[in-house]
């Protein structure tokens, strides 16, 4: 299977006031075409720091970031990865269908396509009825769903994901979870997800990359074989194994923990 995006050697620092802060280092990664890939560790190890190295946000102090074997700066440029934040960011004085259109109206999609594109991807995400109201009109979760919708508006393969689901109750998150695995399959979409919850990684993952305290170090890939992914997955033997085996990796050898010594500030 080809690798959708390959990290290399990645190092990042930077300069505070208090001094230097060595956010990632030796970071290596290779994520197949059509995975499921969550990154978890302690607050403070860098998983979002990685994410916006991946997204070109941050430019990494060594090492090397490839998308589709493009740089993270050309894949940037060309639009191959689609992003959602857990703040759905979604612009208040537009209606739910042109945000969603956003990305298009950028790229000057003509207005008749966008249009017709945003309305499919509304009825992918199960809002098909909301195109014409506001944000604030809409439940958090939805507001995710309009999110989501926006960010695979311009058909990337690569979608990048940072604790979207963070701030929702348990129940909703749930079901977005339930929902986001049937968009990526319908879409043939890979995902980077960072997450604090081992379970939401365990459920929605092929494979949990397992991070390091800082600086931000990867210290086990936890292949996650279930063999479906539904309302009895939480319930299934299979699941608890791969929490365990997510939980030990987390803990560090010798019942040492990863999270020793790690800040509250997930960069």
């Amino acid at each position: 299977m080809s690798a959708a995006l390959q990290i290399s050697g990645l190092r990042q620092t930077f300069t505070t006031a208090r001094g230097t802060v060595h956010a990632l280092a030796d970071v290596d990664l290779d994520v197949p075409a059509g995975s499921f890939v969550s990154l978890i560790g302690p607050s403070g190890c860098g998983k979002s720091t990685l994410l916006r190295c991946i997204a070109d946000l941050v430019t990494p102090t060594a090492g090397q970031v490839l998308v589709g074997g493009k740089t993270a700066r050309q894949a940037r440029l060309d639009r191959d990865y689609g992003i959602a934040f857990q703040a759905a960011g979604l612009l208040g004085w537009r209606s739910v269908l042109r945000n969603v259109e956003l990305p298009l109206e950028l790229q000057g999609v003509p207005r008749a396509r966008r249009r017709a594109r945003a309305a499919e991807l509304l009825e992918l995400v199960g809002l098909a009825e909301v195109g014409r109201m506001r944000p604030e009109e809409l439940s958090g979760g939805m507001q995710q769903r309009v999110a989501i919708a926006r960010a695979l508006a311009t058909e990337p393969p690569l979608l990048l994901m940072d604790e979207p689901f963070g701030a929702l109750d348990e129940m909703t998150r749930e079901r977005l979870q339930t929902e986001l695995l049937a968009i990526c399959a319908r879409t043939a979409t890979t995902v980077v997800f960072v997450t604090h919850s081992i379970a939401e990684a365990v459920f929605l993952s092929s494979h949990v990359v397992v991070m390091s305290a800082r600086p931000g170090r990867i210290v086990r890939v936890v292949d996650v074989d279930l063999p479906t992914r539904g309302e009895g997955t939480r319930q299934d033997p299979a699941f608890f194994a791969r929490l365990t085996e997510v939980r030990e990796a987390l803990r560090g050898p010798a019942g040492s923990p990863v999270a020793a010594g790690a800040g509250t500030e997930d960069r």
